[in-house]
Formats: C-alpha cells, structure tokens, sequence
C-alpha cells in the first residue's frame, strides 16, 4: 500500500517549485467538503511611491493565490482519492501530475477590500466530469471563498492525460 502524501506535504512539494511570490501558504486542511488554506501575504512589498495607498490584496495576487491553492488541493485531492472521478485517473508522481493540471478559466469576484495579512481560503469542488474515454482527461468546476467571502473565484480546469498513459 503506498503513502499518501499529506495535504503540507503537498504544499512544500509545490511550494519549492513554485517561483518567489509576496505571499507563502502557511496552513492546509481538508475537512472532507473543502481544502482550506491560509497565506501569509506581505502587502507592504506592494507599496512605492508611485502607489502609496493602504496595501490590500489586489487583482493579480488573488489570482497567484486562487491559482496556487487550486493546484495544491486538486493534487490532494487527486493523491488521495477524495473525487471517484477522480480516483479512477492513472496515479503519477506528483512533479508529473503538477503538469497535468490545466486551470482553462479563472473568473474573480473583488467585492471588498482585503488589508489583512493572513488571508484564509477555502476550495470546493463543485462538478467533475470523467471524459476518459473520448479526451482522456477529466474536467472540474471548483469555487473558491477568500477572506470570509471578501473577494471570491470560480475556476474550471481539467487533469490532461492525452500522452497514453494507461488508467
């Protein structure tokens, strides 16, 4: 019986290949409905003098945020067979299914300002459709809630495995 790696491991696995960011996931969770996370985000690396204003949680860094915690609980979720969709796709190591992963649509939602530093997010995996058989991969539509439900996201995606690798 193999190892299953742990939602942290997960994360440094990720996070070591993953290029410098002002912000660093510092705690992961599955509670068995959805993949949380908390980052730690430097807003005052945001700040210069041509943009002096109070440091919030902009545009493209909830995106680097969505984009990385997405990719981190689609792989625990994959690693550990929480989908059944997902649990019928040929099992690889995690470097190879980082490159399977294939976020194809990204919409946020910035309701409110965000000025904290510790910003806690939570990831549900709402549909996942198995297309093995056609396309050889499998697709997912996931909602993801920052900050309480300040600013939000809804992402679809898919595990791409079009190369013959065999289920």
């Amino acid at each position: 019986m193999r190892a299953l790696p742990s939602f942290l491991e997960i994360n440094d696995d990720l996070a070591a290949a993953w290029c410098h960011t002002p912000w660093a996931a510092t705690d992961m969770s599955y509670d068995g409905d959805a993949y949380h996370g908390v980052f730690d985000v430097d807003l005052a690396s945001d700040v210069s003098d041509r943009a002096p204003y109070r440091p919030v949680l902009h545009g493209s860094i909830l995106a680097q945020i969505v984009s990385y915690h997405t990719l981190a609980s689609m792989l625990y979720a994959y690693t550990n067979d929480h989908v059944p969709a997902l649990a019928t796709l040929p099992k690889v190591a995690l470097p190879e299914a980082r490159k399977r992963i294939v976020v194809t649509s990204l919409k946020l939602s910035l309701r409110r300002e965000v000025a904290q530093t510790r910003v806690p997010v939570r990831l549900t995996i709402d549909r996942v459709t198995d297309k093995w058989d056609s396309h050889r991969m499998a697709f997912a539509v996931l909602s993801v809630d920052v900050a309480g439900g300040l600013q939000t996201a809804e992402l679809e995606g898919c595990f791409n495995f079009r190369d013959r690798i065999e289920r």
